[in-house]
């Protein structure tokens, strides 16, 4: 299961932010809490069950569309991280270093980079256009291949809804 309820605790702030993303992106096409997220690629699970709080009000209205699509796949893919990378903890990228965010752990008030995290998210989209996100993503990860770390790619599809998890 992956819980965006979780991301408020987790993330103090922005968690607020991306949980209401995701509920809003899930919630326009027409999707419920419980709703299954099939996941593809390199990743070791095949489904998780997505929960959140049902949204009341108008909060989609706060949001511009590419925005909410953007930081809604960000919830997914930060809680998909957590599960299917070895990495526990996560800092955010310096912007032109090609990815959204460093993976590793936090130890001794210092953290430790030891793989790359890029995340686009589509609304509602075919599986040539995943395809063809995945492989942007994986040629805009070149900028930092200096780190000499993996980098996870993760595309969330939120239609039907799909992660494509690749690892480069």
């Amino acid at each position: 299961m992956l819980d965006l309820n979780e991301l408020p605790r987790e993330h103090p702030g922005i968690g607020d932010a991306l949980a209401q993303a995701g509920a809003i992106c899930l919630e326009s096409q027409n999707h419920t809490p419980g709703v299954a997220l099939a996941i593809r690629g390199n990743a070791v699970a095949d489904s998780y069950r997505l929960e959140w709080v049902p949204l009341t009000g108008p909060a989609s209205a706060l949001w511009q569309y590419n925005q909410t699509t953007e930081w809604g796949a960000t919830a997914i893919a930060v809680l998909l991280a957590k599960n299917e990378t070895p990495y526990p903890d996560l800092e955010a990228a310096i912007v032109g270093t090609g990815v959204d965010f460093w993976l590793g752990e936090n130890a001794n008030f210092s953290f430790q980079r030891k793989a790359r995290l890029e995340i686009s998210g589509i609304r509602n989209g075919s599986n040539a256009a995943i395809a063809r996100r995945v492989s942007e993503k994986l040629t805009q990860t070149a900028q930092s291949d200096h780190s000499q770390t993996a980098v996870y790619v993760i595309v969330v599809e939120f239609s039907r809804p799909v992660a494509e998890i690749r690892v480069k």
